[in-house]
């Protein structure tokens, strides 16, 4: 289910909130639709996670909405995996009370697509066991712009070792190696490596398809 705000399809965008498909009462969307009060009560929000790089003045209109802000910006070279853990135990409280009772949990960044959408696929995979790029099919569903960049796909696919791990050491050893070790660099090279990692995969499936045409 989607709730659009009537106006200028400049905005589209931006001022959906639309529902993560076989997630409960969770909703993702951009800014804008945040500050849209007949779009927040119709979907019946309690909870609001804010993934923005400033402060999105909720306090203003949504004085009786829970709110947690992570400041980050859209950049790959961001760290989000750090919050993985505190987003998805707000997200779960949000939607499921300590007394049975049961509330909406808006996620936004600037446009709904990038900051957001890793969120909520990370708790799709700490709530369900899926795997980082089934969750972000599931999410797609919903919502088809998502589409977390580069370094946040990479996080994605490291919180899905960490939540394998056995133990809070392993998780621990796990992710300071890849904090230690982690690619960073400018977007054009950001490009490039998801590009050679893309080309990598697709080798690898051709390989494992028609395996006796490399002996």
């Amino acid at each position: 289910m989607s709730y659009l705000l009537h106006g200028s399809s400049a905005y589209t965008l931006m001022g959906w909130v639309d529902r993560v498909p076989r997630a409960g009462a969770l909703f993702i969307g951009g800014l804008y639709a945040l500050y849209q009060t007949d779009l927040i009560r119709a979907a019946g929000i309690t909870h609001v996670l804010s993934v923005i790089d400033y402060d999105p003045l909720l306090q203003e209109k949504f004085k009786h909405l829970k709110h947690l802000h992570i400041r980050a910006d859209d950049d790959p070279n961001e760290d989000l995996l750090k919050h993985f853990e505190e987003v998805c135990r707000y997200i779960d409280k949000g939607l499921n009370g300590p007394n049975g009772e049961k509330g909406g949990v808006f996620v936004h960044c600037a446009m709904g697509k990038s900051r957001s959408a890793t969120l909520v696929v990370a708790y799709l995979m700490w709530k369900f066991g899926v795997g980082w790029k089934e969750g972000l099919e599931q999410l797609c569903e919903g919502r088809p712009v998502c589409d977390p960049n580069p370094g946040f796909k990479e996080q994605l696919a490291v919180w899905e070792r960490l939540l394998k791990c056995s133990g809070e050491l392993e998780r621990k050893n796990t992710y300071e190696e890849w904090a230690a070790t982690r690619f960073m660099g400018t977007s054009w090279e950001w490009e490039a490596r998801s590009k050679m990692l893309k080309d990598e995969a697709r080798q690898g499936q051709e390989i494992s398809k028609n395996p006796t045409e490399n002996l």
